[in-house]
């Protein structure tokens, strides 16, 4: 086809089916956006059941889905690592530092432990607003290359999975989620004891 009957076929177009085109385009595009965020909120409020202390049968009978099902919205966030990683690291609970600040515990509110790293409740804050503004904050900034992984989970950063990169260590959106939801359940107790996820 020459460009000539390119320029034709254009002109035949109705400008306002086009013009109704394109919207529908933005809004399937937004619907399926909010399909993502959704089913990320749905598998991050499944395991924090399961981080609850709820075994895998119990969160899918709970919900109504199968077992193998709620095993793979844990699995997909890296398992039940949290915990296991919990049980190896006991023995460092009185030397564990923020990663991500190098702050003791004695200057410390709360501390979360991850495998081999940990994150303070003021660098959970500070990621967050990153997160948010999509601007640096503090040292925290969102991760401009699809190499950075989180320090936690170790996936990388995509368009679904934002990854928060710091010169120490990293943080996904989904792990800053889990985070959130401890420091949320626990009460302020023991300056600066790590607490368990």
């Amino acid at each position: 086809m020459s460009s000539r009957d390119r320029l034709i076929c254009l002109s035949v177009l109705d400008e306002q089916l086009l013009t109704k085109a394109h919207a529908e385009a933005a809004r399937l595009a937004e619907a399926e956006r909010q399909v993502l965020l959704t089913r990320a909120d749905y598998h991050t409020a499944v395991r924090r059941l399961h981080l609850a202390g709820a075994s895998l049968r119990e969160v899918a009978e709970a919900l109504g889905v199968s077992h193998q099902r709620v095993q793979q919205m844990v699995g997909l966030a890296g398992g039940t690592w949290w915990q296991r990683a919990w049980a190896a690291r006991s023995r460092r609970r009185r030397d564990a530092v923020c990663t991500f600040c190098g702050r003791p515990p004695a200057e410390l509110d709360k501390l979360i432990a991850g495998p081999n790293v940990f994150i303070c409740d003021a660098c959970v804050a500070l990621a967050e607003k990153a997160l948010e503004s999509k601007r640096q904050t503090g040292t925290f900034a969102p991760a401009k290359s699809a190499l950075a992984r989180c320090s936690f989970c170790r996936k990388r950063h995509t368009a679904a999975r934002q990854v928060i990169a710091t010169p120490t260590a990293n943080i996904c959106a989904d792990c800053l989620g889990v985070c959130r939801g401890i420091l949320d359940a626990e009460p302020s107790g023991t300056r600066g004891t790590p607490r368990n996820p």
